[in-house]
């Protein structure tokens, strides 16, 4: 697993001026008023770019060669899951850290920003993933259908009658402790499966 990290380390470095435009997005974000956005999309952009890495091994020419390497599909499959979680919740709690320095925020909002943002780059993840290895070329189209449908779902949940109080206010009168379990259980849940579905289809993939 090592090796298949540096590898990944030495390819994002080739990617410098999506680096150079992120760190400068970053700093935008954070000094502004929409600090929180920054601390939310960041780190779900950054795992975007990690999880499409897959699509570049899966192309013919590489992947002929990788998988001949000696290491296991399971092994692949838990670093791209690990080089795109781990580093993407570091950044967020790294940008929260200066976000919460300079525009004065409470341990408890810093909390509840890092938990949303890990909760978001652990679907994105569990979207992006498996969606590259099972589609690889066509990866791109089957995002935006996967989007699409996520997208729908999201709006018939809203769009469900919750009474006079609606859907939002109904979510923030649920305790903090249930919010985070249930963020939790779903992020695990998500993270599983996708990884589950990523490596039964690395399996049967003619590589």
């Amino acid at each position: 697993m090592k090796g298949l990290f540096e590898r990944d380390v030495i390819a994002m470095g080739k990617n410098r001026v999506f680096l150079a435009v992120m760190v400068v997005l970053c700093v935008c974000y954070v000094v502004s008023d929409m600090y929180v956005t920054g601390v939310l999309l960041m780190p779900m952009l950054f795992a975007t770019v990690c999880g499409a890495m897959v699509r570049n091994d899966m192309s013919a020419p590489i992947r002929r060669a990788l998988f001949a390497l000696p290491f296991g599909k399971g092994e692949y499959v838990a670093e791209k899951y690990l080089v795109s979680t781990a580093p993407s919740i570091l950044f967020a709690i790294a940008l929260q850290s200066v976000s919460a320095a300079v525009h004065r925020q409470t341990f408890a909002q810093s909390v509840m920003v890092v938990a949303c943002a890990a909760f978001l780059t652990a679907l994105t993840v569990s979207v992006e993933i498996p969606v590259n290895i099972v589609f690889r070329d066509r990866a791109q189209v089957a995002r935006v259908c996967v989007l699409a449908v996520v997208f729908t779902l999201v709006v018939l949940a809203v769009s469900i009658d919750m009474g006079p109080e609606g859907l939002l206010r109904t979510i923030a009168s649920i305790p903090a402790w249930a919010l985070y379990g249930a963020g939790v259980a779903i992020g695990v849940a998500s993270l599983a499966v996708s990884a589950m579905v990523s490596l039964h289809a690395l399996r049967r993939a003619q590589l």
